[in-house]
């Protein structure tokens, strides 16, 4: 393999990479810059070339295969890149606001310190492509429609971490979000029933921590529960139901104002559990919510 990728790179002359720069800045060129056959369609084969330090902005590049390519510094400003091959090729550096990739193959592509600004990305398969300390918005994103669960985990993984690296917290939780959920769509598929069983219960409790109000919803729901229950079990003798509730919620908040007890070894019992829960999610509600706070 790197035998051929230094094969393709060594029959990049100065002046076949000035022509092949040229016809991507839709400059004409009397130099014959090869052609490839694949499934039916005929690609421009720009494999293994390498640019640097030049602007082609507004360039229109339909199927190009740029395959194992390198591009560092250079302007793609309102580029669009429609059908195109970019899988293991490396951006560095490069600018690429309102660039547009169309149904482009980036599978292990490579992009360092891009600016994505209002680019898109759509119908694209992004698997396995790694982005470090590039401005881009999830919004500017559309996901293959056929893109495995698996590699949806890697992909959101990758983005998640670029967009930590970014400060932009706000897309990192909605990625982590996105991980976990695609990483349970792949237990599903392999049929991990117990691991997927937990995966989904944490989602519904609280989004895996990026959704604290379904953990607030979730304790609400627990108070009327637990009163429930212990108006059941007549916790609080000739007490209303209403009044059941007000301890369960006291309780569960672990406020204990003392002006109410239970009498029963049962009810007792259950205010116990009611306690602990409360603890356990209030807890987690709190450290969510500080997340949510801290990375705003």
């Amino acid at each position: 393999m790197e035998d051929r990728v230094a094969d393709l790179r060594s029959r990049w002359t100065p002046e076949a990479t000035a022509a092949a720069v040229a016809l991507l800045e839709s400059r004409p060129t009397n130099f014959d810059l090869p052609t490839m056959e694949h499934g039916g369609v005929t690609y421009l084969d720009l494999r293994g070339l390498r640019v640097e330090q030049t602007q082609i902005d507004k360039a229109f590049l339909r199927n190009v295969n740029l395959r194992w390519a390198v591009f560092r510094d250079v302007g793609f400003k309102n580029a669009r890149f429609v059908g195109c091959n970019l899988s293991q090729a490396t951006l560095a550096e490069c600018y690429l606001r309102h660039a547009k990739f169309e149904k482009c193959d980036l599978v292990n592509a490579h992009f360092d310190s891009c600016d994505f600004s209002q680019a898109a990305i759509t119908e694209s398969r992004i698997d396995f492509a790694s982005f470090k300390n590039c401005e881009i918005r999830l919004e500017n994103i559309a996901f293959h429609s056929d893109a495995t669960p698996q590699a949806m985990v890697r992909v959101c993984r990758s983005l998640k971490l670029n967009a930590m690296s970014m400060g932009n917290f706000a897309d990192a939780g909605e990625l982590t979000y996105l991980e976990k959920t695609y990483e349970r769509r792949a237990l599903y598929a392999r049929k991990d029933w117990g691991s997927w069983l937990g995966s989904l219960l944490q989602d519904l409790l609280w989004g895996y921590g990026e959704k604290p109000w379904r953990l607030a919803l979730v304790m609400l729901v627990n108070i009327f529960v637990f009163g429930s229950v212990m108006y059941a079990v007549d916790a609080l003798p000739d007490k209303t139901f209403w009044e059941h509730v007000y301890f369960s919620g006291i309780t569960y908040l672990t406020v204990g104002y003392g002006d109410l007890a239970p009498v029963t070894p049962i009810s007792r019992f259950i205010a116990v559990l009611n306690a602990g829960t409360g603890i356990g999610t209030f807890g987690m509600l709190i450290a969510a919510v500080t997340k949510k706070i801290m990375y705003r």
